[in-house]
């Protein structure tokens, strides 16, 4: 069983705190950290721990740890941009090996990129309960919830299905889940690609380019479409289904 990533959120706000909420709900630990000894309090027993800092000095950095997490969120809002950019530029230069940057604009986007952002999200197009699942499952990608709970989701192939049609592995009555199709790399250089951003970080989450220069087999042949290796998988199914052929990636 994988040891659990040590996630640290900085900044409260409204998406700090849904981030924050979201990766509890899926068991992931959160270390949530404010300037407000106020909002701490407050949020104190929705998280695993809560602190009282100012993310822009270095020392508190290092006496709280946070140089010691897997991954960091900041998230810290509107009107503190200077704050954001110090911030990552520091747990940066500390070492932390993923740091995900909330940006207010495409601008500050870019420069939390340059000192040091693994990846920039803005919280008018990811919702932090979207960005919790990216973090709890990184090899997840483009998540779809529907309505009724059922998702889509793209993950790469489990290494026990490489070789074989989906008819032997009998994914459906295995899994419950429905192959909709195949993504596939179309050169050495896609696959070399894939294989690469798997290997980022066991807790990490790069900007995914993971289907470029790949084409989809919709609809595969289950009884002569065989699953190669860099393949991955669009799959639909209940939240239960898809979690639990995603643990299928760590064996």
């Amino acid at each position: 069983m994988p040891r659990k990533p040590q996630i640290a959120i900085i900044g409260m706000g409204t998406f700090g705190l849904e981030t924050a909420k979201s990766l509890m709900d899926q068991g992931i630990p959160v270390c949530a950290v404010d300037t407000d000894e106020n909002v701490i309090e407050r949020i104190k027993d929705l998280v695993t721990s809560a602190i009282v800092l100012d993310s822009t000095q270095e020392d508190a950095l290092k006496e709280a740890e946070l140089d010691t997490m897997d991954l960091v969120v900041v998230a810290i809002g509107v009107g503190r941009v200077e704050a954001s950019i110090m911030t990552v530029s520091l747990l940066k230069q500390l070492g932390v090996k993923t740091i995900i940057g909330r940006a207010t604009s495409d601008l500050h986007g870019r420069i939390l990129k340059q000192v040091g952002a693994t990846n920039v999200v803005n919280p008018e197009r990811d919702m932090g309960e979207r960005v919790a699942r990216r973090i709890a499952q990184p090899d997840l990608q483009d998540i779809i919830t529907l309505k009724d709970g059922t998702r889509i989701a793209r993950m790469p192939a489990p290494k026990n299905f490489i070789g074989h049609t989906l008819q032997e592995l009998d994914v459906r009555r295995k899994y419950n889940l429905m192959v909709l199709g195949v993504e596939r790399p179309e050169n050495k250089e896609a696959l070399e690609r894939k294989a690469k951003l798997r290997q980022h970080n066991a807790y990490g989450w790069t900007d995914d380019e993971g289907g470029k220069d790949c084409r989809v087999i919709m609809n595969p042949d289950p009884s002569h479409e065989k699953i190669l290796e860099g393949d991955s998988l669009l799959v639909m199914g209940s939240r239960e289904a898809v979690d639990i052929l995603a643990e299928a990636l760590d064996e």
